[in-house]
């Protein structure tokens, strides 16, 4: 039996899904404790594919290249469950220049469909080939996919230290650099990881990474904000008692492809 079909018996992730306030039907969000699902994510590493292997053996420390392989085993997973296929079937693919993930294709249609694909005594029907595209975050103790059927970005940052915030601050939109820098100590550490993964949520769902100056990207104080006519950011939680901060941001028109 393959790693992959084991893995498919124990859906360890399938529990750590979170409700996303606003969103739409065809978004999942799902935030998992590295602790938890580390032991189970190293005995299904065979589902990984020959790209994220190669990436992998590029990082240099033991924590980050063990995140790496967990976070990547959960995406496979979570993809796999969508689409209905197994998960080293899945085509991980992503852009060369820009980084950003390719969209995948499977018999999935939406979030339902794919649920009733799973349920026991229920037989697979047919389900429109549709896009599936996805979302992949990491930090210290936390790993996030973000999968919909329209351009999705999510991002998870522990609370920055006060050196790292003062430099995240400078890059910040004049507007949220001005109103963030009233604050003090935790609560401006806070603040401003908040708004940070804000700007990183919306540059991944529109597929241009860090290339698109953040410093022109105004993210405000409100916890759901509409950016332009296209794009919703919103926050998420983590955990009740949580020292990350984690946002998700979505296109919000699917039927307006970009």
């Amino acid at each position: 039996m393959s790693a992959g079909t084991t893995a498919l018996r124990q859906p360890v992730w399938a529990t750590h899904r979170r409700r996303v306030p606003g969103a739409p039907a065809d978004l999942t969000l799902h935030v998992l404790p590295v602790a938890e699902i580390a032991p189970w994510a190293f005995t299904a590493l065979g589902c990984l594919g020959e790209e994220e292997t190669a990436r992998a053996d590029t990082v240099q420390a033991e924590r980050a290249r063990e995140l790496f392989l967990v976070s990547h085993v959960v995406l496979r997973h979570v993809l796999a469950h969508r689409l209905g296929c197994r998960p080293h079937e899945v085509p991980v693919h992503h852009d060369p220049v820009t980084g950003a993930p390719r969209a995948v294709h499977g018999r999935a249609g939406t979030v339902d469909d794919a649920a009733r694909q799973g349920a026991p005594g229920t037989p697979p029907g047919p389900a429109p080939l549709q896009p599936v595209r996805f979302s992949l975050s990491r930090t210290a103790g936390f790993v996030a996919v973000a999968t919909a059927q329209r351009r999705v970005g999510v991002d998870v940052e522990r609370v920055q230290s006060d050196v790292e915030t003062d430099v995240l601050l400078d890059v910040l939109h004049p507007e949220d650099r001005t109103r963030l820098s009233r604050l003090r100590g935790r609560r401006r550490a806070v603040a401003v990881t908040r708004a940070w993964v804000r700007v990183e949520a919306l540059v991944k769902a529109w597929e241009t990474g860090l290339a698109r100056d953040p410093s022109g990207i105004h993210v405000g104080p409100r916890t759901r904000a509409e950016y332009g006519r296209d794009w919703v950011v919103t926050d998420a939680r983590t955990t009740a008692r949580e020292n990350t901060r984690l946002a998700v941001a979505w296109q919000a028109d699917s039927d307006s492809p970009r």
